[in-house]
């Protein structure tokens, strides 16, 4: 959008969970801090139902009009996690296995290791695997727009990735 450090953001929440109330949003307030530590302007927050084509139209608007977008749920392993999908059709960019993420998970795994768990794998193509020397795993950055998992305690533990990335534009 600009050139030079973020100024605006927004942050799309997904899950029916959240939209049911069977499960409690705890990331917004962690990461609307973060931000204001930061001095990022986080302006827009939206919360949406597990749908790809809702996905698509969110992030291609909030990608569109703020400096960072970041997603949080819909990354995981289960059929209801559509984010990557969603990304990848607002950028109108297929969906792909990255090797990487498939060597962390049969690592992870071992045995265990199933198709599902490769599911956490597919990225956005031309997608960029971020991490830190402290967090191993990557989190999924494409363009202007990240893509967190939805549990709180990951959500957190991922946050320096984004921080530093921020701080060192």
């Amino acid at each position: 959008m600009h050139e030079g450090p973020p100024k605006t953001a927004a942050l799309l929440l997904i899950g029916d969970e959240l939209l049911s109330g069977k499960v409690e949003e705890a990331n917004l307030v962690v990461l609307a801090r973060t931000f204001r530590a930061l001095g990022v302007d986080l302006r827009r927050v939206v919360t949406i139902h597990d749908d790809v084509d809702t996905i698509a139209s969110e992030v291609k608007h909030l990608a569109a009009t703020h400096d960072v977008l970041v997603t949080s749920g819909g990354v995981g392993p289960t059929h209801d996690d559509l984010t990557v999908d969603g990304v990848a059709k607002a950028f109108g960019v297929p969906v792909e296995q990255d090797p990487h993420l498939v060597a962390l998970l049969r690592e992870h795994y071992k045995e265990r290791c199933t198709e599902n768990h490769l599911l956490m794998a597919r990225i956005p193509k031309g997608a960029a695997l971020e991490t830190t020397e402290s967090i191993r795993w990557p989190t999924i950055r494409f363009e202007n727009t990240w893509l967190f998992p939805g549990v709180p305690e990951i959500f957190r533990l991922k946050l320096p990735v984004l921080v530093l990335s921020l701080i060192h534009i």
